[in-house]
């Protein structure tokens, strides 16, 4: 067994095809079979139901691939340090929660690798949980995150805080409000980001607070959806306060929800770090990128 293999199994095991796993892997249908068949064999169990309509995953072929992914993983991340490792360029990674980069403008970008011309500045964009893992292991030099975090060995600093809005479609009881509590989102229709981004699980989390489980009919991972089908009124948008286009919101009203929990953005680095220029110079490009 070699790490093909488990690319291999990992691509059939997603797609439940042969005929469409080999065509992604550039190698032949019964090429393919045979791989999956000589991991059954050395294996000893099958991993696959071959149906009709596709390969249909064994008991062992769902717990297989859950774990042969731990090792994938593992073997990408020993790559990318042993790269990292050989690099004559020193390579700084930053990564970003879900959402994030619609408070920077990319200018700034420009500007920071300007100020750094013997580094190569490297950008990930993960969910906000996964954001924290990456740094822990080491994947990540820093990263903008949402929320806070009291990690042992990390420095984490609030550069901004926006609130949570209620986007409201004229003739709605709520348009002429300027602003409404959790309360009065019970037994609305909510239109929200799903559940890759903080703002979707905030919500949930201040809902039930208030005794009552959101009721979320239409989950989304771009932000001007929220708006769009705010206008065709499938519901209530929730959205933080981060979008200024007028012409995203018209004809729509924006409205304060004001026991909603603060949108918050944190600078999250290793606590080595705290004197590095390149550490002074992001705090910096936070506070001039929010401002704008």
């Amino acid at each position: 067994m070699d790490t093909k293999d488990l690319r291999c199994f990992r691509q059939v095991y997603e797609d439940r095809s042969i005929n469409q796993a080999a065509k992604q892997l550039f190698i032949t249908p019964q090429g393919l079979s045979r791989i999956i068949t000589k991991l059954e064999g050395e294996l000893q169990a099958p991993l696959f139901e071959r149906t009709p309509t596709g390969m249909v995953p064994t008991e062992s072929g769902h717990y297989f691939y859950e774990h042969s992914l731990e090792i994938l993983y593992r073997l990408d991340d020993l790559k990318l340090q042993i790269k990292k490792m050989n690099q004559t360029e020193k390579t700084f990674h930053i990564g970003f929660s879900c959402g994030v980069l619609n408070i920077f403008p990319l200018e700034q970008f420009q500007k920071l690798s300007e100020q750094f011309p013997d580094i190569i500045f490297e950008w990930d964009e993960y969910e906000n949980k996964e954001t924290l893992h990456q740094l822990k292991k080491g994947s990540l030099d820093a990263a903008f995150m949402i929320g806070t975090t009291m990690q042992e060995g990390f420095v984490c600093e609030t550069v901004y805080q926006g609130n949570m809005t209620a986007l409201v479609y004229p003739e709605h009881p709520y348009y002429d409000r300027d602003e409404i509590s959790m309360e009065d989102l019970k037994q609305q229709k909510l239109i929200s980001l799903n559940e890759k981004y903080f703002i979707y699980h905030s919500l949930n989390q201040r809902c039930q607070d208030f005794g009552f489980s959101p009721d979320i009919v239409i989950h989304t991972m771009e932000s001007s959806l929220i708006y769009r089908f705010c206008k065709e009124k499938m519901g209530i948008g929730i959205d933080a306060d981060i979008h200024h286009d007028s012409k995203l919101l018209e004809p729509l009203h924006k409205i304060l929800i004001k026991d909603a929990i603060p949108w918050k953005i944190s600078f999250v680095y290793k606590e080595t770090m705290k004197n590095e220029e390149i550490i002074r110079q992001l705090k910096n490009f936070a506070k001039v990128s929010t401002k704008c």
